[in-house]
């Protein structure tokens, strides 16, 4: 038997390949093992016919394990197996189809996702996020709880929460899971929804925000297009800090699932020898919780939301809103009618700017405040993105990336100079894994932007992650007459010139990477 190079070359660079995830590389190998199978059945099918005996004894064992690991026969337990053997078995209901469906009864508009404490095997956020793709996709189970420091985020962004009594099963910080679980229970903002008797003697814990984030309700209006009912917010804000407040917005259903709101806030009385100071509010109505196939398309809503909004460090005095609304499939837009607000933006006491920190800004707003650190290059990613990830667990399908594309894209056709516009787009598009919006968003930061090099750098790292060396090493070209000594440009530029075959200099460019890193 002589082994094919290519199903060789395959089985090894697939090993070497997903074992470089230190992590869970036993999953990561799975894509392998029915090359491997194949490859094994046809040595069995090479053994001459006189030790026939083994192919079909090989075929009879392989059989015989199967049946033991599906099905959960009391044998199976009895079988030495390795520490990542698992045997099926018998089951009580440990409710996830209940914990589903009590949600999406308090909240049948409502895309939801669950913060799950607990990780046994039995009940875990895998589990939890099955049962809520069963019933069109309407809930998300995702672990919270996983480090301290996250715990008061993790708090303020989501409105149901699962916890269990007795064994809470693989936890990665158990102070963190213990101080998110006691808050909750503690905690004022939330109340106890439902509870259910497990098959191990411990019970299931159902939470839910009393005051939620999003609320929708039925309207009493014939209009189709958007209205804003009423806006609400402190009467006293600080400059630099979250300002909660509450929108309150009326229409048919079509409109509020498929409306985008780009909201301005404006200082009053300014000078104008000074440029407008300023604050966005921008996403979707229902910060894009509204479950697209609820209702009726002409049914009349209203939709609740109560979020925060981030004015700048410098902002003082009065400031008033302008709304605009964006559908986001037709790209219709309209001015709304605005109720008469004011925000006062001034130093406060202590306490009332205390109190605004606990505020969660919306999803839209961090991410175009967390791009603004961009221009600064590779030691802002890393907080960036831990952000970023962060965020994906509250919003699964990363609706708000998609909301502060099509949000910046019309800002920019207004503002076509904005460097911060553009950085956010940019990053905006990354996320989105839109290569070629990225590759065309970070051209256009670097026309703005003409002499960061971390701007040619972004564009390099896009164009070489399409395999685009040659577009990537021009842009590199440009960075390194900038900064000469930036020592990740010398990386980027050796991974360029190794994917255009010139090892030397992949080779030369490594060791300056070195010198200088």
């Amino acid at each position: 038997m002589v082994l094919d190079p290519v199903v060789a070359d395959f089985l090894v660079g697939a090993y070497l390949i997903c074992s470089l995830n230190v992590n869970k590389d036993d999953r990561y190998i799975t894509p392998m093992l029915p090359v491997l199978a194949l490859l094994l059945a046809q040595g069995l099918v090479l053994f001459p016919d006189r030790l026939r005996v083994f192919r079909w004894g090989a075929v009879g064992l392989a059989g015989v394990l199967m049946v033991m690991n599906l099905l959960p026969l009391d044998a199976a337990e009895k079988v030495p197996s390795g520490h990542n053997q698992h045997h099926a078995r018998l089951s009580g209901n440990w409710h996830h189809a209940d914990v589903v469906d009590e949600v999406i009864r308090a909240v049948p508009f409502l895309q939801t996702t669950i913060g799950v404490l607990p990780s046994t095997a039995e009940l875990n956020q895998h589990n939890l996020n099955y049962y809520g793709t069963l019933r069109n996709f309407q809930v998300y189970g995702r672990q919270v709880g996983t480090k301290l420091k996250q715990v008061e985020q993790d708090l303020r962004s989501l409105s149901w929460f699962v916890t269990k009594s007795g064994e809470q099963g693989a936890i990665r910080q158990q102070e963190a899971q213990t101080a998110l679980g006691g808050a909750i229970a503690q905690s004022q903002d939330f109340q106890l929804q439902k509870t259910w008797d497990l098959p191990d003697n411990t019970t299931l814990n159902l939470y839910r925000r009393q005051i939620p984030l999003v609320q929708v309700q039925p309207g009493t209006g014939k209009t189709t297009r958007i209205q804003l009912e009423q806006v609400r917010v402190p009467n006293q804000s600080a400059p630099g800090l979250p300002i909660p407040v509450t929108y309150r917005w009326s229409g048919s259903w079509e409109q509020l699932r498929s409306g985008l709101v780009l909201l301005t806030w404006e200082q009053e009385n300014r000078s104008n020898l000074k440029p407008p100071s300023r604050w966005l509010h921008d996403h979707a109505i229902g910060l894009g919780a509204l479950q697209f196939d609820s209702a009726d398309a002409n049914a009349q809503f209203q939709v609740i939301e109560r979020t925060g909004m981030l004015p700048p460090e410098d902002a003082q005095g009065s400031y008033t809103l302008k709304a605009t609304y964006l559908h986001r499939k037709t790209g219709e837009s309209y001015n709304i009618a605005v109720p008469k607000v004011v925000v006062r933006v001034a130093n406060v006491p202590p306490a009332i700017a205390e109190s605004a920190s606990l505020t969660e800004v919306d999803w839209v707003t961090q991410l175009r405040s967390l791009s603004t650190n961009m221009p600064q290059g590779l030691t802002a990613l890393s907080p960036i993105f831990e952000q970023i990830g962060r965020i994906n667990q509250f919003d699964p399908v990363q609706d708000y990336v998609s909301q502060a594309i099509q949000t910046l894209e019309y800002r920019l056709k207004q503002e076509p100079l904005n460097l911060e516009f553009s950085y956010a787009l940019a990053l905006a598009n990354v996320l989105k894994r839109q290569v070629g919006s990225a590759i065309a968003a970070f051209e256009y930061v670097t026309q703005l932007d003409a002499r960061n090099p971390n701007a040619y750098a972004y564009l390099a790292f896009v164009n070489l992650y399409d395999f685009r060396p040659k577009a990537a090493q021009s842009a590199l070209t440009t960075a390194l007459s900038l900064a000469p000594d930036l020592p990740e440009l010398h990386a980027l530029n050796g991974v360029a010139a190794l994917m255009q075959g010139d090892v030397g200099k992949a080779w030369q460019e490594l060791q300056v990477f070195r010198e200088e890193g």
